[in-house]
């Protein structure tokens, strides 16, 4: 909606816009069109590019509730019997993909390595990422955490594959 529907040469205004989100999740982008009666400009458009949360994961959830029930099955079932990688790609990329709000393998990988341990190990205050050590109610042991750092440190010298 506009906030007036003449406006006067250089003269400002303001377009109001609301989007249903119903049933969306993640980054979205929608495009609304403005028609004038400029003869050199009849039509602009406008880009709106949003994150949208869904219910399920608008709040902060214990790391607890992330690996037991209901939210076990994206968060540690897919990546049953996995290593390293395969692992990374089954139970960490819905949230460290580069289109998400974590740190992608690229970001992380110029972290200290003690630092990426003591993230993993007893997750990051403040932000989603919960302790994923067995210590810290989480699926991974001390060898499965240390392969976890070496892979992402790898990724300080050589480009992610395709697809990350």
């Amino acid at each position: 909606m506009a906030s007036s529907s003449r406006l006067e040469p250089q003269e400002k205004g303001k377009i109001s816009v609301k989007v249903n989100v119903k049933g969306k999740s993640g980054n979205i982008k929608k495009t609304v069109q403005v028609y004038t009666n400029d003869p050199s400009m009849p039509v602009t458009a406008l880009s709106l590019v949003m994150r949208v949360k869904d219910p399920t994961h608008s709040g902060k959830h214990t790391a607890q509730e992330i690996f037991s029930g209901q939210c076990r099955g994206c968060h540690v079932d897919k990546g049953k019997n996995k290593k390293v990688f395969e692992l990374f790609h089954a139970d960490c990329m819905m949230c460290h993909d580069v289109t998400k709000s974590a740190s992608s393998l690229s970001q992380m990988s110029k972290r200290p390595k003690d630092y990426l341990k003591k993230a993993i190990t007893s997750g990051v205050e403040g932000s989603s990422m919960p302790g994923w050590a067995v210590k810290n109610s989480g699926p991974l042991g001390d060898e499965e955490i240390d392969s976890f750092v070496d892979l992402i440190k790898k990724y300080e010298k050589t480009p992610a594959p395709s697809g990350l």
